[in-house]
């Protein structure tokens, strides 16, 4: 029963677990206290990293590098949907984790100063408005400095984001990396030509991104039209289909497409939808395919995209509706773990190769 002036009867429990550590380290031991994360995940954010409202002043005032921004809209679906309940479940299932990753020794809250700046407004039904608010967010991020891992939502939240990017950077010049298993550069979709089927049409369209820094992996099987391969086709842009990747091997491919999309540019967007990887490790997903991308490729693959730092990773089409046993959400959390991982690491590194005077200057 609810206390006097109480107006709620149920209060959200505050766990004593990692996040409930109050040493400046606590957070990557195990926990002192009887409850764990593993056991009640309390008020839940991303990796346990603080609130941060959206705003580019706020993200700088807490030292923020890397923000994390979900993206419940699945409207630009053309498929079946349920990816609105995407960052909800990357939240969920990074409460399954600790912030410590031992195979780069690297705390990626801390590092980073880590944020979650919740999720962006949408308007249920009004795909062109949502969007609008998908691009204001991200640009706010971009603007305080950070990197952002974007968790949507249906596979048209690039197109705004991107947008974002490409107006963040002016006039410099930026990359554009698409994993998934569609080719998804539908010009339009009857009509409409901003759906989860168009994202790397609407890249091109920006001022700023050319078709020999924009790059496809991943596509295979029946859902993928003539005017899709069309498009890549006449605007001579990469496209590594999944049979070349499975013969040359995934990391070759995705390294090579990160030197494409980096090739004399000054920032990178990488778009990977979860769809990319094979059905039968992640069928909380929109269109679960098979003879896809394995879970030891994928996170090689995330590793790998580590080391190039691009400036939005983007993940969607995650759909924890369809999940068995929280596999899904719980591997496309660890896609994002190790992608933190691997750029603390490098990043570690590169400071060290600089001259002293200029690690003092940074």
């Amino acid at each position: 029963m609810a206390a006097p002036n109480q107006p709620w009867s149920i209060v959200p429990h505050q766990h004593d677990g990692p996040a409930a550590q109050r040493g400046k380290r606590d957070h990557i031991y195990s926990p002192k206290n009887h409850n764990g994360t593993f056991k009640s995940g309390g008020i839940v954010t991303f990796a346990g990293a603080p609130y941060c409202p959206p705003k580019a002043s706020a993200i700088r005032a807490m030292g923020a590098k890397m923000c994390f921004l979900g993206v419940p809209w699945d409207n630009g679906n053309i498929v079946r949907s349920g990816t609105s309940s995407g960052p909800t479940g990357m939240r969920d299932a990074s409460t399954q984790y600790f912030p410590y990753m031992f195979e780069y020794d690297a705390d990626i809250l801390t590092h980073f100063n880590l944020v979650d700046c919740g999720d962006v407004p949408i308007i249920p039904g009004n795909n062109d408005a949502t969007h609008k608010y998908i691009e204001a967010y991200v640009l706010e991020c971009l603007k305080a400095g950070a990197r952002v891992i974007l968790c949507g939502g249906d596979h048209s939240v690039p197109i705004p984001a991107a947008r974002a990017l490409s107006k963040h950077i002016k006039k410099r010049k930026m990359g554009y990396l698409h994993i998934d298993c569609h080719l998804d550069s539908a010009p339009d979709w009857g009509g409409n030509p901003d759906t989860n089927c168009s994202g790397p049409s609407r890249a091109l369209d920006l001022p700023n991104c050319s078709a020999k820094n924009i790059a496809h992996l991943g596509s295979r099987n029946g859902l993928n039209p003539k005017d899709w391969w069309d498009f890549f086709r006449d605007n001579n842009i990469k496209v590594v289909p999944m049979m070349e990747a499975v013969e040359r091997g995934v990391l070759n491919c995705t390294r090579e497409i990160m030197d494409l999309a980096s090739d004399g540019t000054d920032a990178i967007y990488c778009s990977w939808d979860t769809d990319s990887l094979d059905g039968s490790c992640i069928p909380g997903t929109t269109l679960p395919e098979c003879f896809g991308i394995k879970p030891r490729e994928a996170i090689q693959m995330a590793r790998m995209i580590g080391t190039y730092g691009p400036d939005v990773l983007e993940f969607s089409e995650l759909c924890p509706i369809y999940d068995v046993s929280e596999m899904s959400k719980k591997l496309t959390c660890c896609l994002a773990y190790h992608y933190l991982g691997s750029l603390a690491k490098t990043q570690r590194e590169q400071a060290k190769k600089r001259p002293k005077a200029a690690r003092r200057a940074r």
